[in-house]
């Protein structure tokens, strides 16, 4: 059987209703990205940051997980990479690795512990060493991403890149390294990295392309595994 990688972006939660954070209409159309999710913004107003993330962690509650979900938490012999930072793959059965963190999870900078909160305020003191160092676990805009390491390091097959633009992850690049590679996106996008805007479309780097909402995509997942 063959062995599928499968790296998710918002567009992987968004038929859940989660707004992007990218897109016009998103969280950064909303919400300054220097004020709040930087990590100059937290040695500058920690409490800010604090709850901003507090208020999505909330409004995180309602949301519940869609098709696409339940499906590649049921696909066998899969790794899952996830840029989202929500709980909705949590909530369909499957453990993704977070790339950015995880919204329900805090960090004690003295202790190092990370645990889950759910849905709640975060706590002003740390339950392990009673330190006063407690932030969100999630990887903030000028910050290193630990997990990066696993982007060019899972072995298998089958790639498969759902809902996101790879301005972020260059999944150009990555899908290079495997014998089928497929693109979900409902918009045929350039690609863009840190280098600037490429003449290609992102497509054209995979061997499929399904141009379509991803509920409706995993429908025709199957035919290309056979």
């Amino acid at each position: 059987m063959a062995k599928f990688y499968i790296l998710s972006g918002a567009g992987l939660s968004a038929p859940s209703g989660i707004p992007t954070y990218t897109d016009e209409g998103g969280i950064w159309d909303r919400y300054s990205v220097q004020r709040y999710a930087t990590h100059q913004a937290w040695l500058e107003r920690p409490q800010e940051v604090i709850e901003f993330f507090n208020q999505r962690r909330k409004e995180l509650q309602k949301y519940k997980p869609n098709e696409a979900h339940y499906f590649f938490s049921k696909l066998p012999n899969s790794i899952h990479l996830t840029q989202n930072i929500d709980d909705l793959a949590q909530k369909a059965g499957d453990n993704p690795i977070h790339l950015h963190g995880k919204l329900t999870e805090v960090r004690c900078e003295e202790c190092r512990k990370v645990w889950d909160i759910g849905y709640k305020d975060q706590p002003s003191s740390c339950p392990f060493c009673y330190g006063k160092k407690i932030r969100p676990n999630v990887i903030l805009f000028g910050e290193v991403a630990p997990n990066y390491r696993y982007l060019y390091t899972i072995k298998a097959e089958v790639f498969i890149a759902v809902g996101t633009s790879g301005k972020v992850i260059d999944i150009a690049d990555i899908a290079q390294y495997y014998p089928i590679s497929i693109l979900i996106n409902p918009k045929r996008e350039k690609r863009v990295t840190l280098f600037g805007e490429f003449e290609n479309y992102i497509d054209e780097y995979f061997t499929h392309f399904l141009q379509e909402d991803v509920t409706q995509a995993i429908k025709k997942l199957p035919s290309f595994f056979r």
